[in-house]
């Protein structure tokens, strides 16, 4: 079993059972992302992809808010590893750090699931968007508010959001920065499921564990799918996914078929 840790205070990493958290441990600062926690949640996923032992991963934060984003002001030293990838001029540094964290987590070979409350906003409305499912407080308000202050949306979620709610609402929420709440995000099908703020843990966790008791291979393989084929021709789509059938084995195949003929719950090894 890999022994998970954070490079970071401000990262928790805890692995619970099949479960690995990663928590936003910044609340003073309602949980806004510097460089140091980019890079340590990057870092802490690294090896969880080849891990047979981690079901899914959950994001959260400490504190009232889940995150309010980042601060051009205050996101910390630029990261060693991007040395050599710091243009100057009057748009300040690159968001290579932001999309890289992102990019790890949508890339991720296992279900990936956020917890929102309180705010998420801007960047961390991206951090919740690039993962599987979204599941949030009633009272939870999700909104980018970066045009508010006329900066550039170079994070992804002009691509993310209208393939999740459709170019009305994306536009709605992008270029009027209208923050909603968990009761409308729900509606519009922005989150898997909103609840009362009294029962979101309880609730999450029992999704967690539903879908850390099922076929995990299986999950990443059409996770695969769905991301690969989202622009692609429908016949082109389905060329792809026959490749993926057959590059791909999974071992939990036989037990779910097996399951199915004796009418019992399957039991998975995720594998």
């Amino acid at each position: 079993m890999m022994d998970y840790h954070s490079r970071s205070t401000l990262i928790g990493v805890d692995q619970k059972g099949p479960v690995l958290y990663l928590t936003l441990k910044r609340p003073e600062k309602q949980n806004a992302l510097t460089y140091e926690m980019m890079e340590a949640i990057k870092e802490a996923l690294r090896p969880v992809g080849e891990d047979w032992d981690i079901r899914a991963v959950v994001f959260q934060g400490e504190g009232v808010d889940f995150c309010v984003g980042d601060n051009p002001e205050d996101l910390g030293e630029w990261p060693a590893e991007y040395r050599q990838r710091k243009p100057g001029g009057s748009h300040g540094p690159a968001p290579i750090p932001q999309q890289d964290m992102l990019k790890a987590i949508r890339s991720l070979p296992k279900p990936t699931i956020a917890i929102l409350k309180g705010q998420v906003l801007g960047l961390g409305l991206d951090l919740a968007c690039v993962c599987d499912l979204r599941i949030c407080s009633r009272e939870a308000m999700l909104g980018d508010p970066r045009i508010l202050q006329a900066r550039h949306n170079t994070t992804g979620l002009t691509y993310i959001l209208p393939r999740l709610i459709g170019q009305s609402q994306a536009v709605r929420l992008l270029l009027l920065g209208e923050p909603i709440q968990g009761t409308e995000a729900e509606r519009i099908g922005l989150v898997y499921k909103a609840f009362p703020p009294e029962m979101v843990d309880s609730e999450a966790e029992k999704i967690i564990n539903q879908i850390s008791e099922m076929p995990t291979r299986s999950y990443a393989v059409i996770k695969q799918q769905i991301l690969d084929e989202l622009d692609m021709p429908y016949e082109t789509a389905l060329m792809h996914s026959f490749a993926i059938r057959q590059t791909n084995v999974i071992e939990d195949l036989k037990e779910g078929m097996e399951a199915f003929r004796q009418k019992r719950k399957p039991v998975f090894k995720g594998r």
